[in-house]
């Protein structure tokens, strides 16, 4: 099983050689198998990397994520359709009924402000915030229709980082700790949507003609809760968001919290939440995508 996200810092080049990563430093070299990779991140503006490996990269369902000059993620590669039924899988997706998406959605909702109620739990914040959220949670109808997760942020977000906090602020600290580690997860479900051969683009509830990645954008909607919780703990106070910043948000995917009874790695329950996901749309199964229990993130509670 693929397990290693690389961060790729301060190399000059990125090359194939036989079937392995080759980083090329100013002062060193180092080799990794293709086969222990599931990501790459591209920090240096400067790095070159082969088409030859880009190609390969595909070949074993690598992700690369590229990066601005200012760290930020601001583009993803990935495989095209790498599934071996990915034309039937396709098939049975373009015939969604608007009652399964409204169903689906219905649940990803509710265990979105679940895992939100739950950071609030763990930061021992206000009982009646709290309480809020979880009246929102068991208000959710069919396909959000009364938009209980929109509510639910408001109080969220307001009750962990501020009365004055906006999403939408070019704040370089707690958005800009946000916005990476949701990139790094989104990019990690892109890869499970696409490995599973689903089309990222047709979403249940995201329907922009604009995003190419609407399934994604629905499928993770439970696990923005894990990086806010990073955020709040570690972000606190700080001027910047350093390079060991980057790394600790990146290996979230390391992380092990209880699923299922079992102690796992993220993103391993990403995986088997994909798969479940699948059996649910393809097979008709009954819906149940199974929360993980986010308090039993050691990094951060514990």
């Amino acid at each position: 099983m693929t397990w290693r996200v690389v961060l790729i810092k301060d190399s000059e080049e990125l090359k194939l050689k036989l079937d392995n990563l080759h980083i090329i430093c100013s002062e060193s070299d180092f080799v990794i198998p293709l086969s222990d990779i599931s990501m790459i991140v591209i920090e240096s503006v400067r790095t070159k990397i082969t088409s030859r490996l880009l190609a390969k990269c595909a070949d074993y369902s690598i992700s690369v994520i590229f990066c601005d000059k200012n760290y930020l993620p601001v583009g993803v590669y990935h495989p095209f359709l790498s599934h071996s039924r990915s034309s039937k899988i396709v098939q049975k997706q373009a015939k969604w009924t608007e009652e399964m998406k409204d169903n689906i959605w219905k649940e990803i909702i509710s265990l979105k402000i679940e895992n939100q109620k739950q950071v609030l739990v763990g930061y021992g914040c206000d009982e009646e915030r709290i309480a809020v959220l979880d009246k929102l949670k068991n208000e959710v109808k069919l396909g959000d229709s009364s938009n209980r997760e929109g509510h639910a942020a408001k109080v969220y977000f307001n009750t962990l980082f501020g009365l004055e906090f906006n999403r939408r602020s070019d704040d370089f600290i707690v958005n800009g700790a946000l916005n990476y580690g949701y990139t790094i997860l989104r990019s990690y479900m892109a890869r499970l949507v696409t490995g599973y051969g689903l089309i990222p683009a047709l979403g249940v509830f995201h329907k922009s003609e604009y995003n190419q990645f609407n399934l994604v954008d629905d499928l993770i909607e439970p696990f923005r809760p894990i990086v806010d919780a990073w955020t709040v703990k570690y972000m606190n106070g700080r001027e910047y968001l350093t390079a060991d910043d980057r790394r600790a948000l990146i290996d979230l995917l390391n992380q092990r919290l209880v699923y299922n009874g079992n102690n796992t790695l993220l993103s391993t329950i990403m995986e088997k939440y994909v798969q479940k996901f699948v059996n649910i749309m393809i097979d008709n199964k009954e819906i149940n995508l199974k929360n993980f229990d986010l308090l039993s993130l050691e990094s951060v509670f514990k």
